[in-house]
């Protein structure tokens, strides 16, 4: 159930490696290698990520030694790409592949895969990737005995996982619970004298998943990982129809504002109070959707009222360091809530940026938009996952269905391309039976689990996901990229998490904080493609499966400028 090593070494480096007692007779000659001419070191600039995972420090200096001395393709200041490949029809499952060597560019008349130079970059950086702490995945990961908690936890946040650093938690209860709660379910209580400071109910099994999360990311030394908080309904008292569940128009009574907006303030504070700090939350889930399970309708006007003149200040003053973003729902009205938020100063000035989900289909045009009118406004995807009944006939719990994985890159390379910093997973953990859900709302996660046999199962969105969450790191800004001699889609609007051959080649590039460049590429069709990497004048000839994605790794040229953001 665990993924193949992305660090999969060569064969000459495994040959080192079955000489490990053996090492030691060869510190004396590390000093050398400060000698090597500089174009023998470069080969693993490009790699240097991927020799860290792969060996302790006194190994990699011998890798860089047998880089610069025992391989022969190597040229004088040439540079490689590191290559890591998925593919529906092979084992490959985050696999390093052999290393592409770039040379001077190349005419063809075949795809082309370019990265814009000047390098473009976007104005604002990756936040990052992850997934929801929901209290299903939370009691699905409690149901694991101690060693396989810990072995999913590596999967994401481990120091050889796929480097999960944002989350999203719901406040109060969601779908994804077994039953409504809140904390305060006092009627009529403005004050919020009977609120719960001690979240006893998140005590249960949310706050240790995440506590988790946080102690397995911090064995990497990566950050603290940013929590995102939505609700999906206020206490029933404070709602038009009287429940969780459901909602009229609007779904929030306005006599309770203030009282709400107090509410949100209290429970950051009892988070924060548990050791869970609260990076960023948008007020309302799903805003346009009265939905069978808990939620509460906003127009775009009403929440932005809401925002401006009751959150937003009440947040400010309690958590002033917690981001605000928006709307938090489907990207065809997108736009929509950005003009509404633009038309507000008032809600301008405590919001951050813009959230948006992807079940309504691609409209990446609708998200470009938004990056283009509004270049303040930072945009970040912040839910998405496949319903089970989009399971192809013969898709088995073991192995899940491919083509998930290519929808989650599908949409992930669309988002990214169009001005987002991120992009987050629904559910972490499901059980076999896609829940639990208190309103059989079932769906597909990148992690199930058969809560009977304990086994654990990774689905192909888990690899997906860590072409980019291992590779596009946090504080990367996507690089402009152009395709050629290759199709675009330009039919119909289709279900969400649709690709195919009609896609052609799709494709993303970011600039990391480490000078290196990623390029994640994928294939939908059926047949493989030969196609070209072009990176300033330099250029390598590529190839990809078909179903398949790829991340190639490199050194930034130097030749190539950095060019305002865009």
């Amino acid at each position: 159930s665990s993924p193949s090593s992305v660090s999969q070494p060569h064969s000459w480096v495994q040959l080192l490696r079955t000489f490990v007692p053996a090492i030691d007779f060869f510190v004396p000659l590390i000093g050398a290698i400060n000698h090597r001419s500089r174009s023998s070191s470069r080969r693993c600039q490009g790699l240097r990520t991927l020799c860290q995972q792969t060996m302790a420090p006194t190994r990699a200096i011998l890798f860089v030694f047998a880089l610069g001395i025992a391989s022969p393709d190597v040229v004088a200041g040439q540079r490689f790409a590191a290559l890591v490949q998925s593919s529906r029809d092979s084992s490959d499952r985050l696999t390093r592949k052999a290393d592409v060597p770039f040379v001077p560019n190349f005419d063809t008349s075949g795809p082309i895969i370019e990265v814009v130079a000047p390098y473009q970059v976007n104005r604002h950086e990756i936040e990052g990737f992850g997934g929801a702490f929901t209290e299903a995945a939370a009691l699905v990961y409690q149901s694991l005995p101690p060693e396989k908690r810990q072995h999913v936890m590596d999967l994401y946040f481990g120091p050889n996982g796929i480097g999960y650093s944002v989350g999203r938690i719901h406040m109060n209860s969601c779908d994804f619970s077994p039953k409504n709660y809140n904390f305060d379910d006092v009627d009529g209580d403005v004050d919020l004298v009977h609120f719960d400071t001690s979240v006893a109910h998140d005590q249960e099994a949310m706050i240790p998943l995440v506590k988790d999360a946080q102690a397995t990311a911090a064995s990497r030394n990566a950050p603290p990982i940013k929590l995102l908080a939505s609700p999906w309904s206020p206490p029933p008292w404070m709602k038009t129809n009287g429940k969780m569940d459901g909602s009229n128009k609007p779904g929030l009574k306005d006599e309770y504002r203030e009282a709400w907006a107090a509410y949100f303030s209290k429970w950051i504070t009892a988070y924060k109070d548990q050791g869970v700090p609260i990076w960023a939350i948008t007020p309302q889930n799903e805003a346009e959707f009265a939905a069978p399970w808990e939620a509460c309708v906003y127009t775009p006007e009403q929440e932005m009222e809401f925002l401006g003149s009751y959150l937003g200040p009440k947040l400010a003053a309690d958590h002033p360091e917690v981001k605000t973003y928006v709307f938090d729902h489907n990207k065809d009205h997108v736009y929509q809530w950005a003009q509404a938020l633009k038309n507000n100063p008032n809600a301008s000035k405590y919001a951050t940026g813009i959230a948006m989900h992807w079940y309504i289909g691609d409209h990446f045009d609708h998200v470009w938009q938004v990056h283009e009118d509004f270049p303040d406004v930072r945009i970040l995807a912040t839910e998405a996952t496949f319903e089970r009944y989009r399971w192809h006939p013969g898709v088995t719990l073991v192995e899940g269905d491919w083509s998930f994985g290519e929808g989650y890159a599908h949409d992930i390379i669309g988002d990214l391309r169009s001005g987002s910093t991120g992009w987050i997973d629904w559910n972490l953990f499901l059980d076999q039976n896609g829940g639990p859900n208190h309103v059989n709302n079932v769906c597909d996660a990148a992690i199930l689990v058969d809560t009977n046999t304990k086994e654990v199962y990774v689905h192909p969105q888990y690899y997906a996901m860590g072409h980019f969450s291992k590779y596009a790191i946090p504080g990367s800004r996507t690089i402009t990229t152009m395709k050629w001699h290759t199709p675009t889609y330009s039919g119909k609007d289709r279900p969400y998490g649709t690709c195919s051959a009609e896609d052609g080649l799709e494709a993303v590039a970011v600039l990391r904080p480490d000078n290196q460049v990623a390029v994640i590429v994928l294939n939908c069709a059926d047949n493989a493609i030969d196609f070209k990497l072009q990176d300033g004048d330099d250029a390598l000839h590529a190839n990809i499966p078909g179903h398949s994605i790829q991340t190639y790794l490199f050194d930034r040229n130097e030749a190539v400028k950095r060019q305002a953001f865009v």
